[in-house]
Protein backbone atom coordinates (compact mmCIF):
# COMPACT_ATOMS: atom_id res chain seq x y z
CA UNK A 1 0.00 0.00 0.00
CA UNK A 2 1.17 3.37 -0.24
CA UNK A 3 2.51 4.53 3.03
CA UNK A 4 2.99 8.15 4.35
CA UNK A 5 6.52 8.50 5.78
CA UNK A 6 7.31 10.94 8.58
CA UNK A 7 10.72 11.00 8.16
CA UNK A 8 13.28 12.15 5.60
CA UNK A 9 12.81 10.94 2.04
CA UNK A 10 13.92 11.76 -1.11
CA UNK A 11 12.33 14.22 -3.43
CA UNK A 12 11.82 11.73 -6.10
CA UNK A 13 9.15 10.16 -3.27
CA UNK A 14 5.31 11.91 -4.35
CA UNK A 15 3.71 14.23 -2.04
CA UNK A 16 0.87 13.22 -0.25
CA UNK A 17 -1.23 16.35 -1.53
CA UNK A 18 -0.39 15.40 -5.08
CA UNK A 19 -1.22 11.57 -4.59
CA UNK A 20 -4.61 12.08 -3.17
CA UNK A 21 -5.61 13.88 -6.53
CA UNK A 22 -8.72 15.68 -4.63
CA UNK A 23 -9.65 12.40 -3.20
CA UNK A 24 -9.69 12.19 1.06
CA UNK A 25 -7.24 9.58 2.72
CA UNK A 26 -7.58 6.86 5.25
CA UNK A 27 -4.42 6.89 6.95
CA UNK A 28 -4.52 3.57 8.74
CA UNK A 29 -1.85 3.19 11.59
CA UNK A 30 -2.15 -1.11 11.49
CA UNK A 31 -4.66 -1.31 8.71
CA UNK A 32 -4.41 -5.27 10.00
CA UNK A 33 -6.41 -4.21 12.47
CA UNK A 34 -9.17 -3.70 9.48
CA UNK A 35 -8.93 -6.41 7.69
CA UNK A 36 -12.03 -8.55 7.53
CA UNK A 37 -11.81 -12.25 8.31
CA UNK A 38 -15.86 -12.91 7.57
CA UNK A 39 -16.05 -12.65 3.64
CA UNK A 40 -13.93 -14.19 1.28
CA UNK A 41 -10.64 -11.87 1.41
CA UNK A 42 -11.07 -11.28 -2.78
CA UNK A 43 -14.38 -10.42 -2.53
CA UNK A 44 -14.24 -7.97 -0.16
CA UNK A 45 -11.55 -6.20 -1.78
CA UNK A 46 -13.84 -5.79 -4.76
CA UNK A 47 -16.60 -4.19 -2.27
CA UNK A 48 -13.74 -1.88 -0.56
CA UNK A 49 -12.43 -1.04 -3.90
CA UNK A 50 -15.78 -0.03 -5.13
CA UNK A 51 -16.94 1.78 -2.12
CA UNK A 52 -13.43 3.50 -1.89
CA UNK A 53 -14.18 4.73 -5.43
CA UNK A 54 -17.55 5.82 -4.99
CA UNK A 55 -16.46 8.12 -2.27
CA UNK A 56 -13.60 9.61 -3.82
CA UNK A 57 -11.38 8.35 -0.76
CA UNK A 58 -8.13 6.54 -0.75
CA UNK A 59 -6.63 4.30 1.93
CA UNK A 60 -3.18 4.44 3.12
CA UNK A 61 -0.97 3.65 5.33
CA UNK A 62 1.08 5.85 8.08
CA UNK A 63 4.52 5.07 9.32
CA UNK A 64 6.38 7.85 11.97
CA UNK A 65 10.11 6.40 9.86
CA UNK A 66 11.22 5.26 6.52
CA UNK A 67 11.44 2.04 5.85
CA UNK A 68 9.51 -0.30 3.62
CA UNK A 69 5.82 0.43 2.24
CA UNK A 70 3.07 -1.21 3.96
CA UNK A 71 2.08 -4.65 1.97
CA UNK A 72 -1.13 -5.36 3.38
CA UNK A 73 -4.68 -5.41 2.07
CA UNK A 74 -4.66 -1.55 1.24
CA UNK A 75 -1.56 -2.42 -1.30
CA UNK A 76 -3.93 -4.98 -2.59
CA UNK A 77 -6.87 -2.85 -2.71
CA UNK A 78 -4.76 0.45 -4.53
CA UNK A 79 -1.87 -1.13 -5.98
CA UNK A 80 0.21 0.70 -5.27
CA UNK A 81 3.16 0.32 -2.80
CA UNK A 82 5.10 3.57 -3.02
CA UNK A 83 6.17 5.96 -0.45
CA UNK A 84 4.89 9.08 0.24
CA UNK A 85 6.37 12.41 1.52
CA UNK A 86 3.82 15.07 3.66
CA UNK A 87 5.85 17.93 2.77
CA UNK A 88 8.17 19.06 0.35
CA UNK A 89 11.33 20.45 1.56
CA UNK A 90 12.60 22.05 4.27
CA UNK A 91 12.53 25.70 3.07
CA UNK A 92 8.89 24.98 1.80
CA UNK A 93 6.12 26.54 4.63
CA UNK A 94 3.26 23.85 3.82
CA UNK A 95 1.21 24.68 6.53
CA UNK A 96 -1.37 22.52 6.51
CA UNK A 97 1.18 19.35 6.00
CA UNK A 98 2.75 20.17 8.74
CA UNK A 99 0.03 20.44 11.04
CA UNK A 100 -1.23 17.19 9.81
CA UNK A 101 2.22 15.49 10.98
CA UNK A 102 2.06 17.34 14.51
CA UNK A 103 -1.35 15.99 14.92
CA UNK A 104 -0.26 12.44 13.76
CA UNK A 105 3.00 12.11 16.18
CA UNK A 106 0.38 13.53 18.70
CA UNK A 107 -2.13 10.20 18.25
CA UNK A 108 -2.30 7.27 20.04
CA UNK A 109 -0.19 4.09 19.04
CA UNK A 110 -3.24 2.79 17.22
CA UNK A 111 -5.23 5.33 15.00
CA UNK A 112 -7.19 5.74 11.74
CA UNK A 113 -7.37 9.98 10.41
CA UNK A 114 -9.66 10.78 7.61
CA UNK A 115 -8.41 13.53 6.00
CA UNK A 116 -9.48 15.81 3.45
CA UNK A 117 -7.72 16.83 0.00
CA UNK A 118 -6.15 19.86 1.75
CA UNK A 119 -4.26 17.62 4.21
CA UNK A 120 -6.64 18.93 7.25
CA UNK A 121 -8.08 16.13 9.40
CA UNK A 122 -11.73 15.60 9.46
CA UNK A 123 -11.58 12.92 11.71
CA UNK A 124 -10.14 10.43 14.25
CA UNK A 125 -11.10 7.35 15.49
CA UNK A 126 -8.27 6.03 18.39
CA UNK A 127 -8.68 2.55 19.78
CA UNK A 128 -6.28 -0.08 21.10
CA UNK A 129 -4.36 -2.86 21.04
CA UNK A 130 -7.12 -5.48 20.78
CA UNK A 131 -8.13 -3.87 17.06
CA UNK A 132 -11.69 -2.58 16.10
CA UNK A 133 -14.69 -3.68 15.52
CA UNK A 134 -15.19 -0.69 12.78
CA UNK A 135 -15.16 -1.65 9.30
CA UNK A 136 -13.36 0.39 6.86
CA UNK A 137 -17.10 0.30 5.25
CA UNK A 138 -18.73 2.27 7.92
CA UNK A 139 -15.41 4.95 8.12
CA UNK A 140 -16.16 5.57 4.32
CA UNK A 141 -19.97 6.28 5.59
CA UNK A 142 -18.44 8.76 7.96
CA UNK A 143 -16.45 10.65 4.96
CA UNK A 144 -19.43 10.52 3.09
CA UNK A 145 -21.18 12.40 6.25
CA UNK A 146 -18.27 14.96 6.27
CA UNK A 147 -18.67 15.80 2.90
CA UNK A 148 -22.37 16.25 2.62
CA UNK A 149 -22.88 20.22 2.19
CA UNK A 150 -24.87 21.49 5.27
CA UNK A 151 -28.17 22.44 5.06
CA UNK A 152 -29.03 26.06 4.60
CA UNK A 153 -32.18 27.79 6.48
CA UNK A 154 -35.18 28.96 3.70
CA UNK A 155 -35.73 32.62 4.19
CA UNK A 156 -38.49 33.60 6.05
Amino acid sequence: MATVCLGDLDCGAPLLRDWLGGDWGLLFSHPLDFQDQGLEHDRWLDILRQEFRARGARPLCCRAAAGDADGGWVGELTDDHRLLRLHASAGVADLPARSLREDILAMPPRFVLIVDDSLRRRGVLKYGAGGSRISPLDLLASIAALRRPYPTRAAA
